[in-house]
């Protein structure tokens, strides 16, 4: 989860398979679209999706607005093998993807030390 310049928040979902990224009001809803509260989600409802996201572990925004997601993406031909003469090589599977979606966020100031700033 990170928090942007405008106090929303951007949470990643390492629950499913074909995760999306979800934009939410965050506590300041004057930088919210009209008619919308806290905890409402800016993002369509599916979330955005791209590159290939799946069950994403990490999300960060940079000074510029880039939403930075590390996920989990796996190619399951490398995770198992013929079953009948080798064993699964499960050490094979583990992230290694990383998708940007760019100039998405209001960006925030770094290094962040204390609440997001807008710059």
């Amino acid at each position: 989860m990170a928090v942007d310049g405008d106090d929303n928040v951007w949470v990643s979902n390492l629950a499913r398979a074909d995760s999306p990224v979800a934009h939410l009001c965050g506590a300041r809803t004057e930088n919210c679209p009209p008619g919308m509260k806290t905890g409402d989600q800016i993002s369509p409802p599916g979330g955005y999706v791209g590159g290939g996201l799946q069950r994403q572990t990490d999300l960060a925004i940079n000074s510029a607005g880039d939403v930075w997601v590390m996920d989990n993406w796996q190619v399951t031909d490398s995770c198992f093998l013929d079953s009948s003469k080798d064993e699964a090589l499960s050490t094979r599977c583990g992230g290694n993807g990383v998708t940007v979606f760019f100039g998405m966020a209001k960006p925030v100031r770094t290094p962040l030390v204390g609440p997001p700033r807008a710059p």
